[in-house]
């Protein structure tokens, strides 16, 4: 379960941006999060939950937004939606792509006061 390490850095990275801000409270932390990734976003909000009880990330909420994968196609240049059940380009039935984005986990916004 590589969604334990994961939360681990957003709330590092949490703690970061409280400090840096002098905050005191957090509210809610949007993280983007690519299909690709294989992070599934139940287990990371249990995970996250499970480490900041008690601490004084405890009142963050986690706001996942699931990002599609979209990739460009090395033959014919098109731009496409990755589908798990289908890699090939729609345009032209190549295999081999470049993934534009889809497969990152980032923190977007973080709420502070």
């Amino acid at each position: 379960m590589h969604e334990l390490g994961v939360a681990t850095q957003i709330a590092e990275l949490v703690t970061r941006v409280m400090d840096d801000n002098s905050a005191q409270d957090v509210g809610e932390v949007t993280v983007e999060v690519g299909t690709l990734s294989c992070i599934d976003p139940d287990s990371l909000t249990f995970c996250f939950e499970a480490i900041t009880e008690g601490t004084r990330l405890e009142n963050a909420r986690l706001k996942i937004e699931e990002i599609k994968p979209r990739a460009r196609c090395r033959a014919c240049n098109e731009e496409y939606e990755v589908r798990w059940d289908d890699f090939r380009c729609k345009a032209c039935g190549a295999s081999e792509f470049d993934v534009l984005v889809g497969s990152d986990i980032s923190v977007k916004e973080v709420e502070v006061e």
